[in-house]
């Protein structure tokens, strides 16, 4: 590892002029610097890329809801729903009383992603069975994962979300299920105190989105979050924001003298069964037909030479260097100082700079498109290489010469593991977002191909023969 990071300080040395060699021969490249000591620099690589589609992806304990809709012209639209069980939070104090209404309670957690000048229809179905996790392993549910529910919703509301606002969203529900609750509630039976006969009753929640909606798909909060405001006297907490809660609202029979909100609470269960469903619909879109392809994928030569990650709907940019065993046949025992991967967002797929992601996740993945887990540092077992959003000394995100941002990622050890095999380049990488985000996040990150001209891929490689 020292070797290597000696090496290419000399290479920012000593790198002065421009020759030829029998690498101009292969497809690997043409342009190229090279060295009295042996060190070469290749620029022009040939590179493929494509996108790969998974089906789906682990949903279950995201850490958020998402609910709504969005669209992007390359893969189309992509709506949320969220699945989520409660229980009777609190005891019961009072039978005597009166009952108002029945309210679903949300806080937002300032995500968002897509237009939120749009209004959207949200509702609220009651499940017409109990959730279980997959039967294979018991642990998980996926963002295809289906669970059968009423129709016809409990309540639902027009919204135009603001996601960082301190306000809650308020769903007025059925009467019909208020009143029974209600009676329930001044019967003190157990299906209501009991919250595992309660979820016999009442197997859950789903939070349906308008489907194919150009709006956004906003973050509700899973978890109460409080803050701290210290006074003279003493360290109070105030609470912020809730988690889901749906609320029994009633006064009491005869009225009291000062009136005020008097409601029963039914808590989100936070160590129950909960996940994010997040279909899509690609259709007169660039991926139009993705699934209908071999492994799911779909060369960028078809997608105007560009390419696509996204989360929510897991979606990888796939590059492929198919010539690269081209070095090991053209030196002895070529050495890697370095390999440089560059990715660039094509401008006018993005409002901001500022909103693409600070980093990306890279894998290796076989010929079926299998990941094999994520590429390492040089030299590491247990540090992974991200590509990382490029920013200047000042934190700020860079912009190159030619009015680029751009991704970057030290694929060194990739490429030496795949020389060491000396055989035709078997494995290729994959870029796209961490699984954690996937399941709690639906953005995307449109990137030029290999063949996308000003933004295109790029690959250089510095490496020692003898």
């Amino acid at each position: 590892m020292r070797k290597f990071q000696i090496l290419f300080l000399f290479l920012m040395l000593v790198i002065v002029s421009c020759t030829t060699s029998p690498l101009e021969e292969f497809v690997v490249g043409k342009n190229f610097i090279k060295d009295q000591t042996g060190i070469v620099k290749i620029d022009t690589l040939t590179l493929q890329s494509s996108i790969v589609k998974y089906d789906s992806i682990i949903s279950n304990s995201s850490g958020r809801f998402l609910v709504g809709s969005n669209y992007n012209s390359f893969s189309g639209y992509k709506s949320a729903n969220s699945f989520l069980t409660l229980k009777f939070d609190g005891s019961i104090d009072n039978t005597k009383f009166v009952y108002d209404s029945l309210c679903l309670v949300l806080s937002y957690d300032s995500y968002f992603y897509g237009d939120t000048t749009v209004t959207q229809t949200i509702g609220v179905h009651r499940l017409n069975e109990v959730m279980e996790l997959d039967p294979t392993n018991k642990t998980d549910l996926y963002t295809t994962s289906k669970f059968s529910y009423d129709p016809v919703p409990l309540g639902t509301i027009n919204l135009q979300p603001r996601p960082h606002a301190e306000e809650q969203v308020n769903i007025r529900l059925s009467d019909k299920l208020g009143t029974r609750l209600a009676e329930m509630i001044k019967q003190n039976k157990d299906s209501i105190t009991s919250q595992e006969t309660f979820l016999k009753y009442m197997n859950g929640l789903v939070l349906t989105a308008e489907p194919k909606v150009k709006g956004a798909i906003i973050g509700f909060r899973t978890s109460d979050k409080t803050t701290s405001t210290t006074s003279t006297s003493a360290t109070q907490k105030r609470k912020e924001k809730l988690k889901p809660e749906m609320r029994l609202y009633y006064h009491l029979s005869p009225n009291p003298n000062e009136l005020k909100d008097l409601y029963y609470k039914f808590s989100f269960v936070t160590d129950g069964i909960y996940f994010n469903q997040i279909s899509g619909d690609s259709k007169n879109t660039l991926m139009d037909g993705i699934e209908k392809n071999p492994n799911n994928e779909m060369s960028s030569k078809l997608t105007d030479d560009q390419v696509i990650v996204q989360s929510g709907i897991m979606t990888f940019t796939k590059i492929k260097i198919p010539y690269l065993d081209n070095l090991a046949k053209s030196y002895t025992n070529p050495a890697v100082v370095g390999a440089l991967l560059k990715l660039y967002p094509v401008k006018g797929t993005y409002d901001k700079a500022s909103e693409l992601p600070d980093s990306l996740y890279i894998y290796k993945a076989d010929r079926k498109n299998t990941l094999l887990g994520q590429v390492t540092l040089p030299g590491q077992t247990t540090k992974y290489v991200l590509c990382i959003l490029a920013k200047d000394a000042n934190k700020k995100i860079y912009i190159d010469e030619k009015d680029r941002v751009y991704y970057e990622a030290d694929i060194s050890a990739f490429v030496e593991s795949e020389l060491r095999e000396q055989l035709e380049t078997i494995n290729s990488l994959f870029i796209g977002y961490g699984s954690t985000k996937s399941k709690k996040t639906a953005e995307h990150v449109i990137l030029g191909g290999a063949n996308s001209g000003k933004y295109s891929a790029a690959l250089s490689i510095f490496y020692y023969h003898n």
